[in-house]
């Protein structure tokens, strides 16, 4: 049968808008492909096309309605047998994306900054964050804080929130954990993963953490540090780096 992908499995949409949702078939370019939503085969329309160039085949929705909500699937048919893959397209804010950068600049507080997909407005931002508690050789997270938040509304893009949000009373040289979930006039969004950050230590300020900051990454490590790294190996690295910054101010 064929191999197929979607290029997205959620889909947001507006009433009023335009969206393309799109399959791809891999191998056999000549399977025929059919659309259906909510079970229901879809025809073209005066709002609704199907096309294909190369292995993608899109369904266009021009305009889009309420009625357009829903599940659609993209079925690829050969003389092998048929494959088919599900798309949701929903009103509902997409996942947060956290823009924030991992390390704080300061000891008690954290800027978070991120951004959430809708196009209506969101009407409730609820922020959940916790702290690592961590030693040499246990780890274990702390109850979830929650905050309800209103969101001011500024756009990024057309479809697009940027939003910011400052959590205070942290403590100094700890790991925490902060997820959000959005609501907007469709309902609540997926929660969103979990974005990890770190407050400050008291012997660094802020330039000096952003020279260790800088140095470990041109160490060639790129990614954040992940919850099993403990406290005190973050300290080392921190220690390596401030003796190195040190004796390059003598």
């Amino acid at each position: 049968p064929p191999d197929i992908t979607v290029e997205k499995t959620w889909v947001h949409a507006s009433e009023g808008f335009d969206i393309d949702l799109v399959c791809i078939v891999h191998g056999d370019v000549n399977s025929e492909m059919l659309w259906y939503q909510n079970s229901f085969l879809l025809d073209p329309t005066d709002r609704r096309s199907m096309y294909s160039r190369g292995d993608k085949y899109t369904l266009n929705i021009r305009n889009f309605q309420q009625s357009d909500f829903g599940n659609y699937s993209c079925v690829a048919d050969n003389a092998l047998g048929r494959t088919k893959k599900y798309i949701e397209v929903s009103g509902r804010p997409g996942p947060a994306a956290f823009q924030s950068p991992a390390y704080s600049n300061y000891l008690d507080r954290y800027n978070l900054t991120y951004t959430i997909e809708s196009i209506p407005p969101l009407d409730e931002i609820k922020l959940l964050y916790r702290k690592l508690m961590m030693n040499e050789t246990y780890q274990h997270p702390g109850s979830w804080e929650d905050t309800i938040l209103v969101p001011t509304l500024t756009r990024s893009d057309p479809t697009h929130f940027i939003m910011s949000h400052v959590i205070r009373g942290l403590s100094p040289n700890s790991v925490y954990e902060v997820m959000i979930q959005a609501r907007n006039i469709h309902g609540w969004n997926e929660i969103s993963d979990i974005h990890q950050f770190y407050t400050r230590n008291f012997d660094l300020t802020p330039n000096e953490l952003e020279f260790v900051m800088s140095s470990i990454s041109n160490s060639g490590y790129r990614r954040p540090f992940s919850s099993e790294l403990s406290l005190q190996m973050l300290a080392a690295c921190f220690t390596f780096v401030m003796l190195s910054f040190s004796a390059a101010k003598w």
